[in-house]
């Protein structure tokens, strides 16, 4: 059970590494410059006869938000989720204060020399962080934006969390006060709660028919509008596509890709991983490789499907691919403390 905790977080890193490289390309896109990702990889940069980076081609956009990255190296996602585990770790307990100066440490420590906001965060992020920048407590400085990933992405150490200390009802009411940090959109809100909650599903080695049932039960309990003026559509939900893909478990990928998508709306690309990790259930590292080779924000959709992995299968990654992490020990190290507080 502690590799289990440590391949968590260790995957959460891996998927992300392993997207970034291509961050917001389309599948075409990685399969005319890259062939296929199959391990991590630098930052891939496409340049013209004159060394300029190419920033357009036939499939649409070529976004290069990794472009001061290095094999190894990881995003948003890695690093917004060790600010959380490394709080659950040295505060024994979920702090909601400590866990959003964590997070705004690590945001203002990559902003730019002009004031603008690091590669790669997400626009309702960097609002969140600006107002916890200004004093506002973490419980009022979530905004009404994009209905951005943040929450999914960030979230398996209060999965690993609830294992460990049995707070399973203290653990989801603090994964809801933790996506408010930053997003107040219900789907987004939902989707972390989601997220602790399969962490620490996987952990019990739920069957995977009891996974899909429960998780979408779970968000369709959670995915409530803030008030009467703010409304979901049913087809912008994050439950009813997950509600899809209880009913389409056995659907071909490239059909779920074609109804769920994978853009940075959650209501994409969340339940497109969750998608991906049931289809794979039994073939995970083959599923995490197709993941990430969807494109898209396949760095996010990456990190998520590496911590489910992770809690579910141990570290079953290539021993390569666990040593280019960077500060791999350190993360282990998190996931250890962790774990003892059982």
């Amino acid at each position: 059970m502690k590799e289990r905790f440590a391949a968590t977080l260790l995957g959460c890193a891996l998927g992300d590494t392993l997207g970034m490289a291509v961050e917001g390309w389309k599948k075409e896109q990685i399969e005319k410059y890259v062939g296929r990702v199959t391990e991590p990889i630098a930052p891939v940069l496409v340049k013209d006869e004159k060394g300029n980076l190419v920033k357009q081609d036939e499939f649409g956009r070529l976004s290069y938000y990794g472009r001061d990255l290095e094999k190894g190296d990881y995003t948003d996602d890695t690093i917004f989720t060790l600010a959380i585990a490394e709080s659950i770790a040295e505060k024994k307990t979920l702090d909601l204060e400590d866990i959003a100066q964590r997070q705004l440490k690590e945001y203002m420590a990559r902003v730019k020399e002009d004031g603008s906001p690091p590669a790669g965060f997400g626009k309702t992020t960097v609002m969140g962080m600006r107002n916890l920048q200004k004093g506002i407590l973490p419980i009022n400085s979530g905004v009404i934006g994009g209905p951005g990933n943040a929450p999914a992405m960030k979230m398996s150490p209060v999965g690993l969390y609830m294992y460990a200390t049995k707070k399973y009802v203290q653990g989801l009411g603090f994964a809801e006060l933790i996506g408010k940090i930053t997003h107040l959109d219900p789907r987004s809100v939902a989707s972390g709660i989601v997220q602790a909650y399969a962490t620490y599903a996987l952990l019990q080695d739920i069957p995977k028919d009891d996974f899909v049932n429960s998780i979408n039960k779970l968000c369709a309990e959670y995915e409530r509008p803030l008030n009467e003026n703010f409304m979901i559509h049913s087809e912008g939900s994050l439950a009813s596509r997950l509600d899809w893909i209880a009913r389409n478990k056995d659907a071909a990928v490239e059909d779920a890709f074609c109804r769920l998508r994978n853009s940075s709306k959650v209501y994409e690309s969340y339940p497109f991983t969750l998608f991906m990790f049931q289809k794979y259930w039994d073939s995970p590292i083959e599923g995490l490789i197709d993941t990430v080779n969807y494109g898209g924000d396949c760095d996010t959709t990456g990190a998520i499907y590496g911590a489910l992995c992770g809690a579910k299968n141990g570290i079953i990654f290539p021993e390569d691919w666990v040593e280019v992490i960077k500060d791999n020990e350190q993360i282990k190290n998190t996931a250890e403390k962790i774990w003892r507080l059982k």
